[in-house]
This record gives structure tokens, sequence and C-alpha cells, in this order.
């Protein structure tokens, strides 16, 4: 209340020049927002995570700064198309995709940006962790290749049925793609996609597992894009340890980039290298995670709690924490004492009564 209240003190009276010089963002029948007082708004509204709006935004932006500066040059415009294109994929294609972020708000340019960075921060985890043979092996244990699927996406049930009806007959699926798809994105492979598990919505992924190899869905499969008619091209097959090694370890560092920890220490590492220096003090809270290593702050948190404990009058074994052992002999002399207490009490009520 305080600072809202010097902020209307500060915008009158003498400093009133001061704030009408500052470039309008926003204006009503009620007044106008300049971009100071956005300005000092963002840097004192609290969001749920505890920073405030400034300091989120400016942590954004010199992460995005610091990694485009340690990996820009090793993640091309085109690594980033490619990307694109493989998310962009089970939507039928950027086209469809482009359109379907467009109502959340989004555009194509925001969600490139965003896969740069993701690339950028893949890149930066790559250099921290060293994988190992071990976990090379294991992974390859538990590794089931890709199968390769074919879809015909039309938009009317009828249509959908009428396909499958040629299909039966005899008729060429990728024909068939090209007359009447409407992922564009496939029409060129006939109608192919790799069978990622997690990619595709879960109407399409729960039918083409249960085809066999050459077999084609015998009812239209609906999802939110329409009616789609699939087909099994291929079942995958592993090949050996070596022939599928880059996957592996790509699938390994896909891994290390679900893990939060693993990821904050990657770009913690870099930005304790970019001498981050923030001259606002109302934003120094900006990069506070990011500025001490993780060992560290486990060795911190640990001093904490003995500290802690020692002062409650408690230790930490093994198990847990437990009493301080004066504390237990304290109890156990005290407790000795009342029955003594107690004892001496109930022979005097004995002879009183006698």
């Amino acid at each position: 209340m305080k600072k809202m209240l010097f902020g209307a003190i500060a915008c009158s009276g003498l400093l009133l020049a001061g704030c009408a010089s500052s470039p309008e963002v926003a204006s009503t029948e009620a007044g106008r927002v300049r971009e100071d007082e956005l300005y000092e708004r963002m840097k004192n509204e609290v969001t749920q995570s505890g920073m405030t709006y400034g300091e989120q935004m400016l942590q954004q932006i010199l992460l995005e700064d610091i990694l485009d500066h340690a990996y820009g040059d090793e993640v091309s415009d085109e690594d980033v198309d490619a990307e694109l294109e493989r998310e962009a994929e089970p939507y039928g294609g950027v086209e469809e995709f482009e359109e379907m972020i467009a109502m959340q708000g989004m555009s194509l340019d925001d969600v490139r940006n965003s896969v740069r960075t993701s690339l950028q921060v893949r890149a930066a985890i790559q250099d921290h962790v060293e994988i190992t043979e071990e976990e090379i092996e294991e992974a390859y244990e538990n590794y089931a290749i890709d199968s390769t699927v074919a879809h015909i996406l039309v938009e009317d049930l009828g249509l959908a049925e009428e396909i499958i009806d040629e299909l039966n007959d005899g008729a060429d699926f990728g024909e068939l793609v090209a007359e009447h798809t409407m992922d564009t994105g496939t029409i060129e492979s006939d109608g192919e996609l790799v069978l990622e598990p997690g990619r595709f919505v879960p109407e399409f992924e729960e039918a083409a597992m249960e085809l066999e190899e050459g077999e084609f869905t015998q009812e239209p499969v609906e999802s939110q894009f329409g009616y789609h008619i699939i087909k099994l091209v291929e079942e995958g097959e592993k090949g050996t340890l070596e022939e599928e090694r880059e996957t592996i370890e790509a699938m390994i560092l896909d891994s290390y980039m679900q893990d939060q920890a693993v990821v904050q220490e990657a770009i913690g590492e870099l930005v304790r290298d970019a001498n981050v220096q923030i001259s606002d003090e109302d934003l120094t809270g900006a990069m506070q995670q990011f500025m001490q290593p993780a060992s560290e702050q486990q060795e911190m948190d640990q001093d904490m709690l003995d500290e802690l404990l020692e002062e409650e009058g408690l230790e930490e074994d093994e198990n847990g924490v437990e009493e301080d052992p004066e504390t237990d002999e304290d109890t156990d002399t005290d407790v000795d004492a009342d029955s003594d207490a107690d004892a001496e009490d109930a022979e005097e009520a004995e002879e009183d009564n006698e």
C-alpha cells in the first residue's frame, strides 16, 4: 500500500512533469498508462512462483541471450525448421499446426523461437553430462524401434467409409492418399509417418498399435482432426547396438532434458560463466536460482539442517532425526523421580488409613 501511495505522490506536484514525459503505452477516458508506470508495476507484482513479473521476464531474456551466445552457432535455422516440422507432423503439417496455435494467440515465430531455445538447452546438457556405456547398454535393452504407419485424413465419416471399401477392393493406399487426404504434410510420402509413442493423439496411436503389418483399420478412427484410415506399413525391428547407438544416445539425452536438476545445473554453469550484472536492485532475484552450484546448495541445506537440529537439542542418525541422548537421560530421571514420589505418597496414605 505504501508503494502504491508513494507512486501516486511521485507522479504529482513537482515530479508530474517527469512522469508525463514517459512514453505512453495505453490510454482510456480514465487516464494514461506510461512505460515507467508499467515497469514499476511489473517489478513489484509477485507471481505464484515468488518472483515478480519483471524478474521472470528479465530471466527469460537473459537466458535466451546467454544460450544464444554459447550455442547460437551450433543450432542452425535448418535444425530449427526440422524440429518444428517434426513437432507439427502429428497435427497434419506446419500449416495446420500454425492454424491451431493461432487460435491460442501464438504465432509460428513464437514457436520457432521456443524450439531454438530448447535445442540450445539440449546442446548445453549434452556438454554437461557424460553418457556412460552402461547407460547405453541398459537403454538398448529397453529400446523398441518405432513402426511406420500411413494414414488418410478426411473430414466426412461417409467418405472415410467409402475409402475403406475401396481399399478392401484392392485400391492403392498411396493413390487414395493423394486423392483424398487433408494432411498435406504427408502427401508426398504416401501418408507415411513414424509411429513415435506420445506424439499422436491417443485415438490414432491406440488404433495403430492394434494393427498387424500390412493391415489397415476397418472402421474410421475419429480424432479432433477428422477421420483417419490407418495402415501399419512396417513393424519396427531393432538393429544391433552399434546400429542403434546414435538413436539410443539421443533418447538418453531426451531423458536428461526431462530432469529438472540436470537442466538447472547445465544452465547454471552457463549463467555463472556469463558474469551477469543486474543494475536494477529490484530485479536482482531474476537469476538467483542459477548462481549457486547444486552441490554447494545441498551442502548449505545440510548445514542449515544441522544447525536447526542443534538448536532444538536433536541429532540426525541414519534413520532420520532422533532425540538428543542427554535429553533422553534427563527425561528418564524425571520419570523415575516422579515414580518414587508417587510411591512415597501411596505409603503415607496407607499409614494414615491404618
